[in-house]
């Protein structure tokens, strides 16, 4: 697979601005909070008489003023006793409570069928270290003397296998492709998902996810949305739950309840009726037979290998996978199966295929179609290298390769945002683009976070706006085609990213190899480095570049007026199109 050219990528940062809350807003905001403490009725200032008075009845003091003392007002003496009765009457409710209480322990609770102690035991406990509870019914928290994510503990390889003999079991499938996976309500399948805790500790969760059945006041998008279950695991019964009522001995006796019966999760209630089986996409890593590495990077390598189909045919493959590591493993799926996600239906000659991913244990494996002729960069090193050589209606038709494979995705909305003869790889002379880690959906994208990116291959728009589109993939293109014109020597050989930044954005573009026939430079100086306005399409591009290929094959490649009269007809229909635009 291509390798990356880090020395040509730059940290692009954009800030990022909180919403700040009106000052206007906040002051209410203090106000109805205030208001809130405040109590409802004020209380009757008490006289110096009653804030003497004892509370105990028995030792108040006689009726009857002594001398120098001021005479009993009756009716500060009728409030009082009625505050006295108020606070009988509290703390007899209050003894009321405390027997329900107690009656209560002495019946099986949701705690006492995990195996817990009863409340005032539990208070107990808290203060000991390393102590877990169940919190309230229908949640869970992690405890390490009582309940556990179902995979935590030692023994994750065997009920790994069991999992695997679900038919309904996808491995490691990130959230992002539950959508397209669940569709109906009751659809559910089984998965499991890292949770990153530190820099070195990663747990793992069995996860339900689900289509409820019934979502109350919510509309007909939000009843359809994926819910998550978590399964989880008492430790000293061995025993499987998602609801805390209802405990079970394996997984499978939990999923065959709930194909019978109702449960409730956060979102209402669900029932398992449609098992979502693995799609024609996905594999087991059995299907797979790893061969000979092919390149290694710093987080993941590519190697040769073999993959049995779901047909039983057997085709060759090459293999990209990810470096086991708790911290980078949980991001560097999402990216990988990002990835797979873009090239997933995409069927082109000039867009490498995929064949599936293998996510069922880690490492992830990327199934992609094996190219034997290494990338196009590589390619025109060793050309210039060996003293082979590459004509010039070679390099048009490597192009064109990149071209046909750009105006496919386009085609299919999506934005590739990194192309560069590295990420092009060959196949009998027949280019196909890959690499789609930066990959986007849409006709325009615009940076929200800090990543590095190759500032030789930018176009001006997404160097001062941060926006990546349909057009900077062509402006990028071109970029390309200087590479395959300069035997894969790096754009603006010897030229800092600072100063390719500046000129860029001052539309100062890199002027195309004295190798590039004339016709081709002045086309790529009128149409594909200007102003993203005023860029062509890459349909078009092409088109320009097949008539071209013709005049190559005439041997017209050394100037004439037949180079000059194609240029100004296309020019002509460039702007007529431009206008119906």
């Amino acid at each position: 697979m291509g390798s990356r050219d880090n020395g040509s990528r730059e940290l692009f940062t954009q800030s990022l601005y909180a919403q700040s809350v009106p000052v206007g807003a906040k002051k209410e905001k203090e106000k109805d909070k205030d208001m809130s403490m405040a109590p409802k009725s004020m209380p009757a200032t008490p006289t110096p008489t009653s804030t003497s008075m004892s509370r105990n009845p028995s030792s108040s003091p006689a009726t009857t003023p002594s001398k120098g003392e001021m005479p009993r007002n009756d009716k500060s003496c009728d409030r009082r006793d009625d505050r006295k009765e108020k606070e009988e009457k509290t703390m007899g409710d209050r003894g009321r409570e405390r027997e329900r209480q107690q009656e209560t322990t002495q019946q099986p609770t949701e705690n006492s069928l995990l195996g817990k102690a009863p409340p005032d035991a539990e208070k107990k406990k808290k203060k000991k270290k390393g102590r877990g509870r169940i919190t309230s019914a229908g949640s869970c928290s992690v405890a390490d003397d009582k309940t556990v994510n179902a995979t935590e503990r030692d023994d994750f390889p065997v009920l790994e296998k069991k999992l695997r003999e679900f038919n309904f079991y996808h491995g490691f499938l990130p959230r992002e492709d539950l959508q397209s996976t669940l569709q109906n309500p009751g659809d559910y399948l089984l998965r499991v998902s890292e949770v990153v805790e530190g820099e070195t500790k990663v747990n793992r969760e069995v996860i339900l996810s689900l289509i409820p059945i019934l979502v109350e006041g919510k509309d007909e998008d939000d009843k359809k949305k994926c819910r998550n279950v978590c399964i989880k695991r008492v430790q000293q019964s061995n025993k499987f739950f998602c609801e805390m009522t209802r405990l079970f001995d394996s997984i499978s006796d939990l999923i065959n309840y709930y194909t019978k019966n109702t449960g409730t999760c956060s979102a209402g209630t669900f029932q398992l009726k449609t098992p979502i089986l693995q799609q024609p996409w996905e594999f087991m890593h059995s299907d797979v037979t790893v061969g000979d590495k092919l390149g290694e990077g710093a987080f993941g390598k590519v190697c040769q290998g073999t993959l049995k189909l779901k047909d039983g045919s057997t085709v060759e493959v090459a293999i990209k996978m990810t470096k086991v590591s708790a911290f980078l493993s949980k991001i560097k799926i999402k990216e990988m199966m990002n990835e797979a996600r873009f090239i997933r239906n995409f069927n082109n000659k000039n867009v490498v295929r995929l064949y599936g991913v293998a996510h069922d244990e880690q490492p992830l494996y990327i199934l992609l179609e094996l190219v034997k002729g290494g990338s196009l960069l590589d390619h025109l090193k060793a050309a210039k290298t060996n003293g082979t050589i590459v004509t010039v209606a070679e390099r048009i038709k490597f192009c064109i390769g990149a071209g046909k494979g750009i105006e496919y995705l386009h085609r299919n909305n999506c934005i590739h945002r990194d192309i560069a003869a590295r990420n092009c790889l060959l196949h009998d002379k027949e280019v196909k683009i890959t690499d789609f880690g930066l990959s986007r959906t849409g006709p325009s994208y615009k940076m929200k976070t800090s990543c590095k990116l190759p500032v030789k291959w930018l176009a001006p728009e997404t160097l001062s706006t941060f926006t990546f589109s349909y057009a900077t993939d062509v402006y990028s293109w071109g970029i390309t085609c200087n590479e395959v014109f300069a035997d894969g020597a790096e754009p603006f050989e010897g030229v800092s990213n600072a100063v390719v930044k500046a000129d860029t954005m001052a539309l100062k573009f890199l002027p195309m190899h004295p190798n590039c026939p004339e016709a081709i430079r002045k086309y790529m100086g009128n149409f594909i480095f200007v102003d993203g306005g005023r860029r062509a399409t890459m349909s078009m591009a092409l088109v320009e570049f097949d008539r071209l290929t013709l005049v190559c094959e005439n041997g017209g490649m050394d100037g004439g007026g037949a180079k000059q009269k194609i240029l100004k007809v296309f020019k002509k229909k460039h702007e007529k199109q431009s206008k119906g635009d």
